[in-house]
């Protein structure tokens, strides 16, 4: 272990929304305030955010959930991807590849199944950027310095996986395109792609739908009405996903912002 990766902070500290990295610390991070509540360091996709709204990670970069195949690259006269190395080459025809989009994401090692380095998984510090060159072109990905390969990754037959940050791009949970369960709630009004503070526990002022919740009952995330929670059981029998987002501490207008007590984290 190197250093403290937990950031406990001041009240208001959660408000910070910017156009920079906060801190310059990786995405996800956490940050605990004093009375308890959780937050993990965040960027806003294409599209502002509204304080209060429940918020998911967008969707994964196009074909490099699975690199089938090609996932690794050597070359005539170079051995990539050897054990210890934290620059990984992946081969790759796919779509242009820019420049850090997977910071503090994952390279998962898919397959093949009957290889020593398959379930192996590592942060990515980043990444250069790569055209779409056609079979043959290459993406280099950066790993951390601590989280180096631990096996020797064999070229063409290894099957890998990128990932981006569940807390890169983010946008309103948008119940009619669901790409992933509730990540949190913005606690306060988000530019575009400004990074932010996401709240995963705790007291948390969350948009309601048009059902009115009940003081103490669970709220979930509301199936019709997108960014907002709803009453657990008005929802259960409803299409889609319910995912619990806490317990509801008090009950106002319908379409106005309610507490909850947020049980993501």
């Amino acid at each position: 272990m190197s250093h403290p990766n937990v950031i406990y902070g001041d009240y208001g500290d959660e408000k910070v929304a910017q156009s920079s990295k906060i801190g310059d610390i990786p995405l996800g991070t956490l940050m605990i305030l004093a009375d308890g509540r959780k937050f993990r360091a965040a960027q806003a996709g294409a599209a502002a955010l509204s304080a209060g709204a429940v918020l998911a990670c967008s969707a994964g970069a196009p074909g490099y959930g699975n690199l089938a195949g090609s996932g690794l690259k050597a070359s005539a006269t170079v051995t990539h991807n050897l054990a210890d190395a934290t620059d990984v080459h992946v081969a790759t025809s796919l779509l242009a590849l820019t420049k850090d989009l997977f910071a503090d994401g994952v390279l998962n090692i898919v397959g093949p199944a009957a290889s020593t380095y398959i379930g192996h998984m590592y942060k990515v510090k980043g990444n250069e950027a790569a055209a779409s060159v056609g079979v043959g072109g290459a993406a280099t990905i950066h790993l951390y310095e601590t989280d180096p390969l631990k096996v020797a990754l064999a070229p063409t037959s290894c099957v890998v996986s990128l990932k981006k940050s569940p807390y890169k791009d983010m946008i309103i949970y948008a119940p009619n395109a669901i790409i992933a369960p509730p990540m949190g709630v913005a606690p306060v009004a988000v530019s575009a792609s400004f990074y932010f503070w996401c709240q995963r526990s705790g007291e948390a002022s969350v948009r309601q739908g048009a059902t009115v919740c009940v003081v103490g009952m669970q709220v979930v995330n509301d199936l019709t009405e997108a960014g907002s929670v709803a009453l657990a059981l008005t929802a259960a029998g409803s299409t889609g996903r319910g995912d619990v987002m806490g317990y509801a501490l008090e009950g106002q207008s319908a379409s106005q912002a309610i507490a909850i007590y947020m049980t993501l984290e």
